[in-house]
């Protein structure tokens, strides 16, 4: 008896290093999965504006907000924004939508944590001109920019992959 003891003893054992070791690696979130909702905005009411980009991961319950300046130069930065056990999907796109509109949903989770990148992982890449538009409040130049964000360690259970993406920004031309 008391060796099926020690034997049972011995698998629990195995399985809790098991777990504990599976539990301290790190998640990295790949941005560029299909399976991230991207959410693209560059206009407000009064015209365009810097571009913000959310990057939705519903099942780790994180949204990465990027944001591309409207300045000759495109400065980029971001945050990672972890929300808490239970908070659905759902909730994160009322609380995308509470970022860039005119907040219509009053109770909407907030995140956890919110870590902001550091300026040195936000590289802006190139940019090329796509020409004039009209909106809001005058006249603005459209660009297609490219940055990277390098590869993050947000904390010690999670991690940004090295990302690469092109947005439209557009910067008033007075």
């Amino acid at each position: 008896m008391s060796h099926l003891r020690a034997v049972a003893l011995t698998l629990i054992l195995f399985a809790a290093v098991g777990h504990a070791a599976a539990a301290d690696t790190p998640t990295t979130l790949d941005l560029s999965d299909k399976a991230v909702k991207k959410l693209e905005v560059s206009q407000s009411q009064i015209g365009y504006t810097s571009t913000t980009v959310f990057y939705t991961l519903g099942d780790q319950r994180v949204i990465v907000v990027l944001r591309v300046e409207n300045a000759k130069k495109f400065p980029v930065s971001g945050k990672v924004c972890q929300f808490g056990k239970g908070v659905t999907a759902e909730e994160m796109a009322k609380w995308v939508n509470n970022q860039h509109s005119d907040g219509l949903f009053p109770d909407v989770p907030e995140p956890v944590t919110t870590t902001k990148l550091a300026a040195e992982a936000c590289k802006t890449g190139e940019s090329k001109s796509l020409g004039k538009v009209q909106g809001g409040q005058g006249e603005y130049e459209k660009y297609s920019v490219e940055f990277t964000i390098e590869k993050v360690k947000v904390n010690d259970q999670l991690h940004l992959a090295e990302f690469k993406e092109k947005v439209s920004v557009f910067v008033p031309t007075k």
